[in-house]
């Protein structure tokens, strides 16, 4: 199953890329001992047709999620605008959630960042539940 956070807030929100510098900051601070395997995967490049061709061939896929957890268990947050009608999910971003959801992963779609810290709260009880056994 993916989850998914939505408030249902609609109007003025920051932009993706604040949403992302916003959930990292608050990883890192409040989770220095998974920090090392918390990760953001950088496919939003635009850029020659030649630079993108190299990319794919050095393994670059589109619809990896925005926050990868590389812990015990796999999260994969795709994090969005906090207003779900400033920015879309594709197919291929769905594609790999499910992949990971699949393969025991949690895969969650978080729109903003209040959004992520419950969805990644979630994702934690999961984790701890988990090594509790």
């Amino acid at each position: 199953m993916i989850h998914i956070y939505d408030s249902n807030y609609r109007g003025e929100c920051p932009s993706e890329m604040v949403e992302q510098i916003n959930s990292m900051g608050w990883l890192e601070k409040h989770y220095p001992d998974r920090w090392p395997l918390i990760f953001h995967y950088p496919a939003e490049v635009k850029a020659k047709p030649q630079y993108m061709a190299a990319r794919r061939k050095c393994g670059v896929k589109p619809g990896i999620s925005d926050i990868i957890d590389f812990g015990q268990i796999r999260g994969a947050f795709e994090l969005k605008r906090r207003d779900k009608t400033k920015s879309k999910v594709s197919k291929e971003q769905i594609a790999f959630l499910e992949m990971v959801d699949a393969s025991g992963g949690f895969a969650a779609i978080v729109y903003g960042y209040d959004e992520f810290l419950l969805a990644y709260s979630d994702y934690l009880a999961i984790v701890n539940s988990d090594s509790a056994h």
